[in-house]
């Protein structure tokens, strides 16, 4: 296809007619993310999820949300000067959706200055449809099993964790009588889940989540047993009766097995097709982090955009907090990935209880966080860091059979600026964030741009 800037050079030709030639999806941005060139393999993917018949930029073909995130990755790649690879979904338009993973870098010239992005994709719909194809097989071969064994292990809890319902079998499993178990707390019984509170997962499932966790105990006879649950909030969050379901799966025979999350995983998705009162908790699944039951990437884009736009309509501060867990590889490669997750799960708590309900926070990736400080100026945003970071460096984990520890985040702080949009504050933040972890971590740092 045609070029859409002249090129650099003969050479820079020969190699952009060599990958048309290959029909490799590829393309090259200047450092404003304005495309430079890209092969006739990449515009087709372009024009097949779009009726639109411009050639222009990735607004013309993509939803705004899905424009914005990749500007956000790649603003980022440019400001760190890196490299990466990550996955995109994109609809077509008969309906179907396609799965690209795509790898792009910097681009720098002889004297070593940056130009902008190369980046290339390739499509892996097929091998996502096969994996999947391949999962729902090994879970229907143990369905039978399970469900004959492990349906009926059922309670329900309030606000307390009182028992408001025990199935005779889930007393059973736990040497008990379901008569004896009603009106009593979970904690009475000593079935106390790995590494929070029980109240520390009622909070979490109250925002819309089903939780996971796992739990142990002693039966009157001596013999241990253990168990894993998923907890669903059956009204909302704001119901003064509240009640969770909770369905619990044996794990006493087979604590190693890894199939026994994938089987309970199956009766909650028949359980909910199964209840029409549980339908409207999807939408909001589909809206937040599984893990963590915080905002996802997504939700806060859509979320972010109101609130800038009324920020600007009120002419009020609006200020954001990059957030990242120190070391975190480090506690996944010495505890295990499950003692990582319980640290992600306790900081998700620990802001939840000390930000404001106006206040908006989500999981950006992997350990980092992003929050939205509504109404808030840059002092009063460091203010709320430091707060954060004080509590999270109070936490402490307590891994099975080791020494319990803490860890700390480190946290870059922005105020958004006239005509600033959302994308461009984050990588200010960030920025400042990656300031405060090169700079001994554990700290807060005020983004370039801002003044206190």
């Amino acid at each position: 296809m045609d070029t859409i800037a002249p090129l650099q050079s003969p050479f820079e030709t020969c190699s952009f007619a060599l990958l048309d030639q290959l029909s490799v999806a590829a393309w090259v941005k200047d450092i404003q993310l304005n495309y430079v060139w890209r092969s006739q393999a990449w515009q087709t993917i372009l024009e097949s999820v779009t009726t639109s018949e411009t050639s222009g930029q990735d607004a013309d073909y993509l939803p705004r949300w899905i424009v914005e995130h990749i500007q956000f990755e790649e603003f980022r790649l440019i400001a760190r000067l890196q490299a990466a690879t990550s996955e995109l979904e994109l609809q077509d338009r008969h309906g179907q959706t396609r799965i690209f993973r795509i790898h792009r870098s910097c681009l720098f010239n002889d004297q070593g200055e940056l130009t902008g992005l190369a980046g290339f994709a390739i499509e892996v719909s097929a091998e996502n449809t096969l994996r999947k194809e391949l999962q729902t097989l090994v879970s229907r071969q143990a369905n039978w099993f399970r469900a004959l064994q492990d349906h009926a292990l059922i309670t329900m809890l309030d606000r307390q964790g009182r028992f408001t319902y025990v199935s005779e079998q889930f007393a059973r499993l736990t040497g008990n009588t379901a008569k004896a178990m009603l009106g009593r707390r979970r904690i009475e019984f000593g079935l106390l889940p790995f590494g929070m509170e029980t109240s520390d997962y009622l909070t979490l499932a109250e925002q819309g989540n089903p939780v996971t966790f796992e739990f142990t105990g002693t039966r009157s006879d001596g013999s241990s047993f253990w168990a894993r649950s998923l907890l669903i909030a059956l009204q909302s969050p704001q119901s003064t009766e509240q009640i969770f379901f909770e369905l619990a799966t044996d794990l006493t025979s087979e604590k190693q097995s890894a199939v026994a999350l994938g089987d309970v995983n199956n009766s909650l998705i028949r359980l909910i097709n199964e209840n029409t009162e549980l339908i409207a908790k999807l939408e909001v699944a589909a809206h937040t982090d599984p893990l963590t039951g915080l905002l996802n990437r997504r939700a806060l884009y859509e979320r972010a955009d109101q609130e800038i736009d009324r920020a600007k309509r009120s002419q009020k501060p609006l200020s954001v907090i990059m957030m990242d867990i120190d070391h975190f590889k480090k506690i996944n490669d010495t505890y295990g990935h499950e003692v990582g997750d319980q640290a992600l799960l306790k900081l998700a708590v620990q802001c939840l209880k000390t930000l404001r309900s106006t206040d908006l926070m989500a999981r950006a990736g992997g350990e980092e966080f992003v929050i939205l400080l509504p109404d808030t100026d840059l002092a009063k945003a460091l203010e709320v860091a430091e707060r954060l970071r004080i509590a999270i460096e109070n936490n402490r984990i307590q891994p099975p059979a080791q020494a319990a520890f803490n860890y700390t985040i480190s946290q870059g702080v922005a105020q958004t600026l006239a005509n600033e949009t959302l994308n461009q504050v984050m990588v200010r933040a960030d920025s400042a964030m990656y300031t405060a972890k090169n700079s001994g971590r554990n700290q807060v740092c005020i983004a370039n741009g801002d003044t206190q």
